[in-house]
This record gives structure tokens, C-alpha cells and sequence, in this order.
């Protein structure tokens, strides 16, 4: 290191230096050449000789003047103290008394505590090494009184040109490739892939082949990665279980070869991108296979092979069968099976709910229209817009307007928004699409309603009435719901998707029914006098504006129920005029006749005094 050359040539060497690194990169080789520099018999220098009597007992482990000392043995205050009681000894045969202390992580805290004492105040003949592979566990203050050097890992290719020295200098024949999978193998380490190198010279009786190496290592070549990874791309699931299969008959570790596996897809993801990356760790002699398979395979093709081995190594290494965990990612891969969303598993689930409570597989669509169903009997009596804005007076003797007849007036086209008839609006589609209409208002900047109404379920549809049903604990979302502005932007989205503006009604589930409030607020007006009661129809615009129709509350909705009888009833010519009379034409016909009906209708709902009077 330039910086330790330096300070050894100019005499500044420091009391204290700490080497930190991941393991096999020279830190306490690194230590024992700066001993050997200050402890050289032609120095201090830099480039100590390594022939000198002083040089070869450093290198022997002899040298009494370097002590090594292993924390993760020695951990205990006692041997802190056996060593503060030491370092105060003159050197023996050498200038310096260097202190090689490795793992120094490993030291308890009463240990810690006794070491910076001695770094705060150490002699001038002594100097400290501290190793470690964890420098976070170090003590800060202990970091504070040294001076701190990070080692790298080595990319392959410094590796390789290491083993190469080591080789020639050692007389060991090696192939090229062989030399980039021992350097590959070693990680980063300089300690595990000489090791290899040594170890593979034992074992070969000629030259150290890339053959050989995988053979020792249990890996695979190349060319099986280039073969698994077709395999997948193409979905060829009966190529990539044969390779599974033949791999587990001649004993390979899979879970090592899921761990290359990935490494080899790494390399194809970063290759588009950053070449420079993705071959650092890749021979010469397998680049060009490497990038002709690139240049075939889309990058997110590869990210999603990635994640899925991960996940496989990952349960592997938890215990799981290696063989059977492969075999399911690559049938998975090849023949896409994928998982069902959340989203997709809760409506299939809201609608088996909707299902059972109803007892049928699909909500039968109203075959009537809602007209029909009111003026016949079977149900509620819910007037829609469209019949209180046409009135006698508007339309001619003989021209009534059949319900669902596009040809008469008041009535709406087929498949327009509102009719019923033809809509596709069922409670179970609903229940399926609930969440996407919630997605729908937040979209459209109404994320307060979709809040509101997320909390709520459609429980009924029917003469174009939605009711939703909100839990028992949920009165405040249910009141929000009744509001006009809530209310409204849900119709639109219902508007969107199924063509049809239904008039919701907002319940608490387990309790009373309330009226739900209306679409648009309407002003207070002030009941007419009997003088002035024969103004202008009902249905007829007032100061230029469209009547707004207050909607019809459950209350009301019952008491207009119980007047409908099984068969339409004709009204009387002059209009019904006693108490309870207004309501049962009303609800008979499905249709306001004249003024009087009106003002009978109000007195019935308490809205005007019984002279009229507001």
C-alpha cells in the first residue's frame, strides 16, 4: 500500500492500525510485511528483502518481536491485561514490537475497554495491527486512536493474474480457462483460491484442466447453463427436467448448480446494459456464447427467471428436497403458471358470498320494466323522473306512453342509461367490479367517496333502485354515503361501466332501513294557496328550470306499497280527493293526474296544516 510505503520512508508510522476486509483479502499478511519493513535488517523500507535473519523468523512465525494474537480465542480482559503487562518489554532482536491482534470484533466489552487504555497511551517501540472482517462491531472509540484501511475483494480477472505468478513461480501447469473457474471459485478471497490451486496440483498428475476443476468443484460447465437457460425461454418444460434429471444421477449438488445458474442469467441481464459488469467475471473463452445468447433473450424474460431461482435457492437452504423445489420451478417457468391476484381471489370470493345468500348462480335480470313492475303490483311503487315530468295536461287522449316503448313520449330507448330492461347491472357484477369502481373514483380525484362506499356492499337491484348495505358499525360511512355528492359521483361510474343511473338507498345492516337523501338538494317552497292551486301541470318547467323530484323514503316507499292493489284501479274523474285517496291513485297508476293529487299527497305527509297554510 502506497500509504504504508510513505509512512515507513519517512519515519511517521502510526501506534495503531486497523485492517478491515472480507476474509482471505491480506490483512494479517499485509501486517506481517509492515513488521518486516520496520524490522528488516536493511531498513526500515518498504521492500524488505525477505533474506535477512529478522525477515525469515517473521515469515517462519518465530520472531519474537511479532506477536499474533487470535481475539476470537483470546476474548477475555484477562489476556488484555496478560498483554498490556507485555508491551512495555523492549523489543528482543528488532527495532520494532509489532502486536498482530486478528478478529478483534470477537473481544467482550471489559476487553474493549482495557485495549483503548493501552492505545491512549502506548510506548514508543510498539505497534498495534487489529484485523477484522466486521469493522461495525468495532468500538468507536477504538476506530478513533487508529489509522483504518479497507480491503476489496479482487475481481477475477486480479485473481487470475495472481494464480498465474503463483503457478509459473511454482512450476504448475495450467490452462487458461481452468485458471478463470479457480478464480471464479475463490470468490474474492486470495486465501481460498490459492488453496485450490494447491490443492488441484495434488490431484492432478499433468496439466490442471478446466475439466478437472469442475469435476473437484461439483460444478457444472457452461455449456449446461447455456442449455437450461434455452430450455426455459423456449418452454421446453420436458428438456429442462431431463437436465434436472441427469444432473441428480451423477451426483451434482443442485443447489449448487441453481446458485451458477443464476450467476450465468446475471451476467445475460447485465450484459445489454453494462458489459463491463456482466463479463468482469466471465472467461475469454465464454464470452462469445454468452453475448450470442443475449442478444436472444429479452431482459425481462431474464429478471423474471431470476426471481423465481432465488426464490428456489432460498428454500433449498431453508431444507427443502432440492431436487423436487427445481423441478417445480422449472415446470412453473416453462409452462407459465402464475398465482391469482388478491384482487381477483376476493371478488371469485364476494361472489360465492352473494351466491349462498341468495341461493342461485346468477342474479336473474329484471325481465319488466320498472313501470311495469310498479303499476302491476309486485313490488314498491318507485316513480322515476320521467313519469312526474310528463302530466295529463302534456300529452294528448290516446297517446299514453307504454313502458319501454321508444316511440312514445317519456319513454327511454333500449340500452340507454336507466333502462332497466336491458341493462347488465346484477348484484353479482357488482360484487365482482366493487373494487374496480372503488379504483375508478380514486382515478377521477373522488377518493373521499370511494372511502365511503368501500366500506358498503350491494345487496339488491330492482326498478332501478341499488341498495347497499353497510356493517352495523358503520353508521358514519352510511350517513357519508346518503349524501348528494357521494351519491352522484357514484352514479356516474355506475353510468360508465353498465349504462345505467340507479337511485341508491343506504342501509346499516341489522337495523332500520333509513331514507336515503336525495340526489339534489331542493329549496323549501311555500305551500299554494287554494286560490292559487290551478297554476301550470306538475310536469311543466317553472321559471325555466326542470322540477327536481324529491327522492321517496322507505316510510313512504311501504305506505305507497300497501296502496297498490293486485289490479291496476282506475281514478276517480275528479281527481282523489279524500284522505289517503291521492296516494292510492298515485300509487295505482303509477302516474300524478292533476294539481289536486298533489296537494292531498303533501297534507298526507304533514307538510302543509289542514288549511293549507305552511
Amino acid at each position: 500500500m502506497r500509504t504504508l510505503s510513505r509512512a515507513i520512508e519517512t519515519g511517521r508510522v502510526a501506534h495503531a492500525y486497523l485492517f478491515s476486509g472480507p476474509r482471505g483479502t491480506g490483512k494479517t499478511s499485509t501486517a506481517k510485511v509492515l513488521a518486516m519493513g520496520l524490522n528488516c535488517a536493511q531498513g526500515p523500507t518498504p521492500e524488505p528483502d525477505g533474506t535477512c535473519e529478522s525477515c525469515r523468523a517473521i515469515v517462519n512465525n518465530s520472531s519474537l518481536d511479532v506477536v499474533e494474537m487470535d481475539a476470537a480465542s483470546n476474548r477475555g480482559i484477562d489476556e488484555i491485561r496478560d498483554l498490556r503487562d507485555r508491551v512495555n518489554l523492549a523489543p528482543v532482536a528488532g527495532r520494532m514490537k509489532v502486536y498482530i491482534i486478528d478478529e478483534v470484533h470477537m473481544l467482550t466489552a471489559e476487553a474493549f475497554n482495557a485495549l483503548l487504555k493501552i492505545l491512549e497511551e502506548p510506548p514508543e517501540h510498539v505497534v498495534f495491527v487489529l484485523a477484522t472482517t466486521e469493522k461495525h462491531r468495532v468500538l468507536p472509540t477504538i476506530i478513533s486512536r487508529c489509522q483504518s484501511f479497507d480491503f476489496r475483494r479482487p475481481g477475477v480477472e486480479t485473481l487470475r493474474e495472481k494464480l498465474a505468478e503463483i503457478a509459473e513461480a511454482e512450476g504448475i501447469t495450467v490452462e487458461p480457462e481452468a485458471l478463470t473457474v479457480i478464480a471464479r471459485e475463490g470468490r474474492g478471497s486470495f486465501r481460498d483460491a490459492e488453496g485450490l490451486l494447491d490443492q488441484l496440483s495434488s490431484f492432478a498428475n499433468g496439466p490442471i484442466t478446466a475439466a478437472m476443476v469442475r469435476e473437484l468443484l461439483g460444478s457444472v460447465g457452461p455449456e449446461v447453463l447455456l442449455e437450461t437457460t434455452s430450455a426455459l425461454l423456449e418452454r421446453r418444460a420436458a428438456d429442462a427436467l431431463r437436465i434436472v434429471e441427469r444432473l441428480s444421477n451423477e451426483g451434482r449438488d443442485l443447489g449448487q448448480f441453481v446458485g451458477e445458474l443464476i450467476s450465468h442469467l446475471r451476467s445475460l441481464m447485465l450484459l445489454p446494459h453494462a458489459p463491463e459488469i456482466a463479463l468482469a467475471e466471465v472467461g475469454a473463452e465464454e464470452r462469445g456464447s454468452l453475448e450470442e445468447q443475449a442478444n436472444n433473450v429479452p431482459t425481462a424474460e431474464v429478471v423474471r427467471l431470476i426471481e423465481a431461482l432465488d426464490g428456489a435457492l432460498g428454500r433449498i437452504k431453508r431444507g427443502g428436497d432440492p431436487k423436487l423445489e427445481l423441478e417445480l420451478s422449472f415446470l412453473k417457468l416453462a409452462r407459465d403458471y402464475t398465482e391469482p391476484s388478491v384482487d381477483s381471489l376476493m371478488s371469485r370470493l364476494e361472489a360465492l358470498e352473494w351466491v349462498v345468500k341468495n341461493g342461485s348462480v346468477t342474479e336473474p335480470a329484471p325481465t319488466v320494466a320498472p313501470q311495469e313492475v310498479a303499476s302491476s303490483g309486485q313490488g314498491p311503487s318507485r316513480r322515476t323522473p320521467d313519469e312526474l315530468v310528463v302530466s295529463d295536461s302534456q300529452i294528448a287522449p290516446g297517446d299514453e306512453a307504454a313502458p319501454g316503448d321508444p316511440h312514445k313520449p317519456g319513454a327511454s330507448a333500449p340500452g340507454e342509461p336507466g333502462d332497466a330492461q336491458d341493462s347488465t347491472m346484477t348484484v353479482a357484477a357488482l360484487s365482482s367490479r366493487w373494487r374496480e369502481l372503488m379504483e375508478d373514483l380514486k382515478r377521477n380525484r373522488q377518493a373521499l367517496t370511494a372511502t365511503v362506499f368501500q366500506e358498503g356492499r350491494p345487496v339488491g337491484f330492482g326498478g332501478n333502485v341499488l341498495e347497499i348495505e353497510f356493517p352495523a358499525d358503520s353508521d358514519f360511512h352510511a350517513a357519508e354515503a346518503r349524501k348528494s355528492r357521494h351519491g352522484d359521483a357514484l352514479v356516474s361510474v355506475l353510468e360508465k361501466y353498465f349504462g345505467v343511473r340507479p337511485r341508491l338507498e343506504c342501509r346499516v345492516a341489522d337495523g332500520p332501513t333509513e331514507a336515503p337523501a336525495p340526489m339534489q338538494e331542493e329549496p323549501r317552497r311555500e305551500a299554494p294557496s287554494r286560490a292559487t292551486r290551478r297554476g301550470p301541470a306538475i310536469g311543466s318547467e317553472v321559471g325555466g328550470q326542470e322540477p327536481v323530484v324529491r327522492s321517496t323514503g322507505p316510510a313512504e316507499v311501504g305506505e305507497a306499497s300497501r296502496g297498490v292493489p293486485d289490479e291496476p284501479q282506475a281514478a276517480d274523474e275528479h281527481g282523489a280527493s279524500a284522505r289517503g285517496g291521492a296516494a292510492d291513485a298515485a300509487g295505482a297508476g303509477g302516474r300524478i293526474r292533476s294539481e289536486d293529487e298533489v296537494f292531498e299527497m303533501a297534507r298526507e305527509r304533514g307538510l302543509f296544516g289542514q288549511d293549507g297554510e305552511s
